[in-house]
């Protein structure tokens, strides 16, 4: 599917995108934005356990159900099980690459980016096609990933995890962030942790979600 442009300020430029302070000057885009659809970003680690991916999977599902979309990064991971999720629930939800829009990132996910756009979804870079992949790419989208979500969801991040910039990025733009918590002798939820110490929501349901973001 080809791609299109969407500079700053044009009326198909998303909303809550153009709220945040380093909003890109344009986006690339696969496929639709539903601009009244809400988004809730699940994000996490690209080392998931089965336990990690089942729990990001149900979310995504029930987040769908309840006729929400989701958002995150097509990495390997509770990534790749949030969007799969999302599928399975017969709901949109929208990737942002960290590389060039015209290149699949990692390649083990061409055929789930070719799902998500046949679901009704979408694909959206900052990055042209041909750009090359630079890993500084990757903690940028994390901004795009939390300003186009109503809330952000942490599934199991270890301390270092790049989810734990995207909640805290989220944070910064006034968005709730819940955390699923985990064993406290796992280090994949060490970051999971320290959100819920600093004042992230723990959640252990779906319906925990939809209760503080006042959908039930």
């Amino acid at each position: 599917m080809p791609h299109k442009i969407v500079e700053f300020g044009e009326s198909g430029y998303p909303r809550l995108l153009n709220e945040i302070a380093d909003a890109p000057s344009r986006i690339y885009v696969r496929g639709e934005i539903k601009p009244d659809q809400p988004l809730v970003a699940i994000v996490g680690t690209r080392q998931a356990t089965p336990e990690g991916i089942k729990i990001a999977e149900e979310f995504a599902q029930g987040l769908v159900r309840a006729g929400l979309g989701i958002v995150s990064g097509l990495a390997l991971g509770i990534d790749t099980a949030a969007h799969k999720g999302a599928l399975i629930g017969g709901g949109i939800t929208v990737a942002i690459l960290g590389n060039a829009i015209d290149d699949i990132y990692p390649p083990e996910n061409k055929e789930l980016a070719k799902r998500i756009l046949e679901g009704g979804g979408a694909i959206i870079s900052e990055y042209g096609p041909g750009e090359a992949i630079e890993k500084s790419n990757f903690i940028a989208r994390n901004r795009i990933i939390s300003a186009l979500s109503i809330a952000v969801l942490v599934v199991e991040a270890p301390i270092h995890s790049g989810a734990l910039v995207t909640a805290r990025t989220g944070a910064e733009q006034g968005k709730d962030v819940f955390v699923v918590p985990g064993s406290i002798g796992n280090k994949n939820f060490e970051g999971s942790h320290k959100l819920i110490r600093d004042g992230a929501i723990l959640v252990a349901s779906v319906e925990d979600i939809l209760e503080d973001i006042h959908l039930t």
